[in-house]
């Protein structure tokens, strides 16, 4: 059976159809501008369809899925949440972009994997703390840069160890190499100590 009305758009064609095999169908056809709405209710699944000039948008509702299939989806909520039993996947085609005004946490119970193509950035306009319970370890395949410009610059450990393949460098306007105990220098080449005055003291000096 059909009906028929006035819209706000200009004069709407209503049609609900009922068949005992095909279910409910509710449609509205929008002439003035070619828009087509249909409901189409067969026993099976719920689907929402709006046809218009250039695009359409679906929502397909089964027992166990819902479907949505169009261009734009926007979420106006004061809150969001959702969960998973399953995998959950999310991706995108174009630029991805998560943003909060307040705190974000991000935590797995197992491990976390984050890789870049390109290059990747960890930025704070304050402190930045990384911390490993085991082991922590930072490789440059092309090379390793750590800068602060301004403030200390430190490393500390139980053991401390710096070595270059090709040739390790230290230097600073005034540089200090101590131990508390033991302080060897040694090379199995030539070594050089120099300077415009240079100072060896000791309570016991052995040179030779």
């Amino acid at each position: 059976m059909g009906a028929s009305g006035p819209g706000a758009a200009g004069t709407l064609v209503c049609k609900i159809e009922l068949d005992k095999k095909g279910g409910i169908t509710v449609q509205v056809d929008n002439g003035d501008d070619q828009i087509t709405q249909t409901i189409v209710m067969d026993g099976t699944s719920i689907t929402i369809t709006v046809k218009g000039q250039q695009e359409t948008s679906t929502i397909v509702q089964k027992q166990d899925s819902i479907v949505v299939t169009v261009k734009d989806l926007t979420f106006d909520t004061d809150t969001i949440t959702m969960k998973s039993k399953g995998v959950s996947k999310w991706t995108s085609q174009d630029t991805l972009t998560v943003e909060s005004t307040k705190d974000m946490t991000l935590k797995t119970s197992a491990k976390l994997t984050q890789t870049a193509t390109s290059d990747a950035k960890l930025s704070s306009s304050a402190n930045v703390n990384i911390e490993a319970t085991s082991k922590l370890a930072m490789k440059g395949n092309m090379g390793a840069e750590m800068v602060t410009s301004g403030g200390e610059a430190k490393v500390d450990g139980v053991t401390l160890k710096l070595a270059g393949k090709s040739q390790a460098e230290m230097s600073g306007a005034m540089t200090k190499v101590s131990g508390t105990g033991k302080l060897d220098l040694e090379s199995s080449g030539m070594a050089n100590l120099k300077g415009s005055i240079t100072s060896v003291g000791g309570t016991l000096v052995k040179l030779g």
